[in-house]
């Protein structure tokens, strides 16, 4: 009887150890929208952070990268043929990564923990 009692509390205890590591991690989130606005056209890119740990700085650049040709992305390059639509291009790359690498920030202090 003892024996019956003593599986069941052990897993108890575990679960309840390991609840507050797999709330942190949903708290990360294994995903970010990056979100460009061009001309009055808003166009979103999601990016994958599956399978980075955000506590090493190599994945954190890797992740910057992403973010970086999702901005281009959203912002549509191949549209800038003349010196407005360039300008527009870059307000639009600029607000797009600030915005991701201002999320990523976030992620990145959950994950170390602060």
């Amino acid at each position: 009887m003892v024996r019956l009692l003593a599986a069941p509390a052990i897993a108890g205890a575990l679960c309840c150890a390991l609840a507050p590591a797999a709330a942190r991690t949903g708290e990360i989130g294994t995903e970010m929208t990056v979100t460009g606005e061009l001309r009055g056209v808003t166009r979103t890119q999601t990016v994958s952070l599956r399978d980075l740990d955000l506590r090493r700085d190599a994945h954190v650049a890797r992740a910057e990268s992403r973010l970086r040709f999702a901005s281009k992305q959203v912002c549509d390059p191949s549209a800038t043929q003349d010196l407005y639509q360039k300008r527009d291009y870059g307000l639009c790359f600029g607000q797009a990564l600030t915005g991701a690498r201002s999320d990523l920030d976030r992620h990145v202090a959950l994950a170390r923990g602060g």
